[in-house]
């Protein structure tokens, strides 16, 4: 897949799935998104996210702080932030797209 910035040698990309990062302002990322991941990037508050849980599941939300805690924020209102607790960042996203075929 073509990108327009620098990746590294374990650099991948995703699909979105389901609408917790869809907003009706600002940043969306609807279904069918095409998100490019660097594993290597160190995350820090503001950047969005690929997280696994320590049950084995993924997710893609925004990483915001509060205090000392690190939460993971859905982009759509509909859904509950959630502390980051036992689950580990797997990878920062560089960029994105959306594909309509």
């Amino acid at each position: 897949m073509p990108v327009s910035v620098p990746v590294k040698r374990h650099t991948y990309a995703l699909a979105v799935r389901g609408d917790s990062m869809v907003s009706e302002a600002g940043d969306s990322f609807p279904p069918g998104s095409i998100i490019v991941v660097e594993p290597e990037l160190a995350a820090v508050p503001g950047d969005y996210v690929i997280a696994l849980s320590g049950d084995g599941a993924t997710t893609f939300k925004q990483l915001v702080k509060d205090g000392g805690d690190l939460y993971l924020k859905p982009l759509n209102a509909r859904y509950p932030i959630k502390p980051l607790d036992g689950a580990r960042v797997v990878g920062v996203v560089r960029e994105f797209s959306k594909r309509f075929r």
